[in-house]
């Protein structure tokens, strides 16, 4: 059969047109694995260099993997030998470790330390001595603080002697045994550290200074403070300047117990550090200021602060909240409000803390109204009004019943539970309180009622309060059912000053025999009796007429239980001699006091001073007063500067200047001894009634002699 010109031309068309298209797939595919070879060539080039050339050295790689993964380091077991001992490697020629590699090997031995597997830390470093790292003082000494870390002490001690063998030691080294040393109380040994790195060259720097005045104030004690100021005075002779470390520790010493020495010396210490204060000390400083309990300090280092030319910026909601309180202890509300106003101009969220310190330092000032007001606004801001808490709203209260506005305090309280806040037995007992200072009892049974349907226990200082109140009140019986109640009903054991508020109850009330069998009592449920119950038993006696009994009981109550009396129980007894008609004794309690180094105050003073010029001994009220504020020629016993009453009230002053000039006493008495007040205690305020009554004597005098003189020389006289 013939086929067609026409379908021969269309067939070789067809299979034309069939393999240029193979050729064009095989074209494009052989494209695809050209570019194909050259990423892969690429890609060993770029990633896979580490890999050693010599197959020798590979092999050798992966064996030493493996033991390392069958040895089993990654485990944290404790080493039972107390000496570290590394094993010297074949040598072995290897490319040098790419930095990379050394951190990465660090950072593992850093996590063993942190697991407590010092045996894993070591194989790391063998590994890497094994893999021919180049060693230096970095890894000798991550080693080091793995032994310290693990709490191996003589392992430490060994890897320094071969820290020390690698010629491998620095400061860094020797900071870190300083530091094992000092944690298990080896302060000598740390010492002669210290002198080691001087003789080998190396200066502490520091963080070897840090240490040890961390470890004095650990410690504690008037001995170590000694020790710790010892080790700052060292620390300048080596030119190594105080930074934020060395006062942020020295700050946390700070109480109100701190001698004003310890203080300033502190205090200077910050304006020579070489480096900006940041937030967190400026915290810090703060905050120990607030402790220390100076006004005037406080003041000043806020002024200091506010007007330092490089002002600290401040980024955190808790810097604030120290700073807010610290002007609330200060005292000054425009302090308080500015550092409130810059941080909301700042867009710092205030959180729970800072909010609560807020409030606290407005109610302290004085100023309930006008933190219930910032209340308010805080409540609307629905980004703040999480800030809110129970805490807060106690604030509140607090400041309302101490202002006696009950009614405002009940109002808060009600609001309070309208804004679903979290009621705590604190917010109840604050109310309580409230009402046995404003004396609402009759508000009482309304507020235990809520206290049942929201469930919340009363505890001890719950029925503290409502004994308090009660007795407060004149209802004496009720404080002792509200006693007798809680032992029954609850778990819940009286203390101290539940105790305390019964006996004074029983004072008020001259109940006598049923405040010395809350005394036994108290005493076989095991509390124990405070100077403050002394107090109020002295108190006891003196309106029972029992004088001789009130000092058995001081004698013996102390000796018991080992303490001694304190201001208030010594002028409770002069109280008690004096309403006695026992002056002398009174004024031998006095003498008695200050030979047992207790200060007297200013209420001692009034007392006896009081009693001498009732009685008429004018000269010793004089000599009383002279010793009370540090005058010449006082009582010999009174000649000391323990004696002085640096806050005497000048009332007392006042009144007995009037009284030596109403018993006739001006010119020999009262006049020498307020130029003496003049003189030597110009703070003592003195009435211009006062000056005038005691002058009044001398200045007649003087108008009538200027008359006498003036008549006689009218006359004509002879000659």
């Amino acid at each position: 059969m013939q086929t067609s010109p026409a379908v021969t031309s269309a067939s070789g068309f067809v299979e034309a047109e069939v393999l240029g298209g193979f050729w064009s797939i095989v074209d494009g595919a052989s494209m695809e694995l050209l570019m194909f070879a050259v990423a892969v060539v690429g890609y060993f080039v770029l990633f896979m260099h580490r890999i050693p050339v010599n197959p020798k050295l590979a092999s050798k790689k992966k064996m030493m993997n493996e033991d390392f993964k069958q040895k089993d380091y990654t485990k944290g077991t404790h080493t039972k030998t107390n000496v570290v001992e590394t094993k010297k490697p074949a040598r072995v020629e290897r490319p040098p470790a790419k930095d990379n590699d050394v951190a990465k090997q660090i950072t593992m031995i850093r996590n063993c330390a942190i697991e407590n597997n010092l045996k894993g830390a070591v194989a790391i470093f063998e590994s890497m001595v094994a893999s021919g790292v180049e060693m230096n003082s970095i890894i000798y000494n991550t080693v080091l603080d793995a032994c310290v870390e693990c709490r191996d002490l003589k392992a430490a001690e060994a890897w320094m002697e071969q820290t020390k063998k690698a010629g491998m030691t620095d400061v860094v080294s020797f900071n870190v045994l300083i530091k094992a040393h000092l944690q298990t109380g080896h302060f000598e040994k740390a010492r002669g550290l210290m002198e080691e790195m001087k003789k080998v060259g190396l200066q502490p720097n520091r963080v070897t200074f840090n240490e040890l005045i961390n470890a004095m104030v650990n410690k504690g004690g008037a001995a170590n403070r000694r020790q710790m100021w010892d080790i700052i005075d060292e620390m300048k002779v080596a030119d190594a300047k105080a930074n934020q470390v060395t006062i942020s520790i020295l700050l946390k010493t700070l109480n109100s117990y701190s001698s004003q020495t310890e203080i300033t010396k502190t205090m200077d210490l910050i304006d020579t550090m070489d480096e900006p204060m940041d937030e967190v000390l400026l915290s810090s400083v703060v905050e120990a200021c607030v402790r220390i309990g100076q006004p005037d300090l406080l003041a000043a280092k806020l002024k200091q602060l506010r007007d330092s030319p490089t002002p600290i910026a401040i980024s955190g909601s808790h810097t604030y909240g120290s700073l807010i309180k610290a002007y609330g202890r200060a005292q000054d509300i425009n302090g308080i409000w500015r550092c409130w106003k810059e941080m909301r101009s700042s867009h710092i969220k205030p959180t729970s803390i800072t909010l609560g310190c807020m409030v606290e330092a407005i109610v302290s000032n004085a100023d309930t109204e006008g933190a219930y007001d910032l209340v308010q606004q805080i409540r609307d801001d629905e980004q703040c009004r999480g800030a809110l808490n129970d805490v807060i709203y106690c604030s509140i209260l607090k400041g309302f019943t101490r202002e006696r506005k009950m009614d405002r305090a009940l109002a808060v309280y009600e609001e309070s539970k309208d804004q679903n806040i979290d009621l705590s037995v604190v917010m109840y007992n604050t109310l309580l309180d409230g009402c046995a200072r404003c004396g609402r009892m009759e508000q009482v049974a309304i507020i235990l009622e809520d206290m049942k349907t929201h469930k919340i226990k009363a505890n001890v200082i719950t029925f503290s309060t409502l004994i308090k109140g009660h007795c407060q009140n004149g209802d004496i019986q009720s404080a002792f059912r509200i006693l007798e109640q809680m032992k029954k009903d609850t778990p819940l054991k009286p203390d101290e000053i539940m105790y305390n508020s019964l006996l004074d109850g029983c004072a008020q009330n001259n109940l006598v025999d049923e405040g010395l069998r809350l005394l036994e009592e108290m005493q076989s449920e095991g509390v124990q009796p405070s100077n403050f119950t002394l107090s109020v038993l002295v108190k006891l006696m003196n309106r029972a007429r029992r004088l001789d009994q009130a000092f058995s009981l001081v004698e013996q109550i102390t000796k018991t239980y080992n303490f001694r009396p304190n201001v208030h129980v010594y002028t409770n007894l002069m109280q008690a001699c004096v309403s006695n008609q026992q002056l002398a004794r009174g004024m031998s309690m006095l003498e008695q006091m200050i030979q047992e180094r207790v200060a007297p105050d200013s209420r001692t003073y009034a007392i006896l001073v009081r009693g001498n010029m009732s009685k008429g001994f004018l000269e010793e009220a004089v000599g009383l007063l002279k010793g009370a504020l540090g005058l010449p020629c006082a009582l010999p016993f009174l000649q000391q500067p323990l004696a002085v009453c640096w806050n005497f009230d000048s009332a007392v002053v006042n009144e007995a200047l009037w009284s030596l000039a109403e018993w006739g006493h001006a010119k020999d008495l009262a006049i020498p001894l307020l130029t003496d007040i003049r003189q030597n205690a110009p703070k003592v305020r003195i009435d211009a009634a006062t000056q005038r009554k005691v002058m009044d004597p001398c200045i007649a005098s003087n108008e009538g002699y200027q008359r006498q003189s003036k008549g006689k020389g009218k006359g004509k006289g002879s000659w």
